[in-house]
């Protein structure tokens, strides 16, 4: 099966469809891997859209935090005032798709979870150490993740060495003798110097990982985030991505 696999889409409903635009007829199923709002000016339109969709999602931090089931104070300023707005907008059938996702999902192939294992909602895997960390919890082949707006692709075969491996746009998987975490990047959000859309494209039938990146009108929905009053700073930092 190929699944279409986003994060971090951030109420940026733009992105989002110029993922599912460029991705069109290429998935037969989409995983998200949480904070589906947040920073961005359309939350209600982003979890709309992924209600009409088979989509299989957990829940990140933002999108507890805008339903109140995780305390404002962890977040920054900046994250702290685009989430008081967004708990204004949110509607009930918004806050309904958000509040009925589990933070964990595990199926034969693989694990969603949004940050780590080892807390599934907060938790970040950033190296190589804090992989190693969850594959020891890992049961599946795959675990897929999001929550750092980075892409990572970690592996680690029988000796139980852990391997941090060069990104591609193509990646090949051994399903069979080696587990794998696999991070997309954010698809709303991005951090990495790259201000597009990221996104991956998994095929568990031949093992392969494919990672791309596809461009959406920025501006127009910086134009939205000062419509909404939103801090300048983080509709500064999506034109950057940074």
């Amino acid at each position: 099966m190929r699944y279409l696999v986003i994060s971090d889409i951030h109420a940026n409903l733009p992105a989002l469809k110029a993922v599912l635009g460029d991705a069109a007829g290429d998935w037969d199923r989409i995983l998200c891997l949480g904070d589906i709002v947040g920073y961005g000016p359309f939350p209600n339109e982003c979890a709309e859209e992924l209600s009409r969709l088979p989509v299989t999602a957990v829940p990140g931090n933002h999108d507890w935090a805008s339903i109140g089931r995780f305390d404002l104070d962890y977040f920054n300023i900046h994250a702290r005032a685009a989430l008081i707005w967004t708990r204004e907008q949110l509607n009930s059938g918004s806050r309904e798709y958000l509040s009925r996702l589990k933070p964990l999902v595990q199926e034969d192939t693989f694990t969603l979870f949004h940050g780590a294992l080892t807390d599934p909602i907060t938790h970040y895997i950033l190296d190589s150490l804090d992989a190693e960390e969850n594959f020891s919890l890992l049961k599946t082949p795959l675990g897929l993740f999001g929550h750092s707006h980075l892409r990572f692709y970690f592996s680690r075969g029988p000796d139980g060495q852990v391997v941090r491996h060069s990104l591609r746009e193509r990646n090949d998987l051994d399903l069979l003798h080696r587990q794998s975490l696999l991070n997309p990047g954010s698809t709303g959000q991005p951090r990495e110097g790259d201000p597009r859309a990221a996104y991956g494209i998994l095929d568990t039938d031949k093992g392969l990982w494919f990672l791309r990146r596809v461009e959406y009108d920025i501006p127009a929905v910086q134009k939205r985030m000062r419509e909404c009053n939103l801090p300048d700073y983080l509709v500064r930092r999506l034109g950057e991505g940074r």
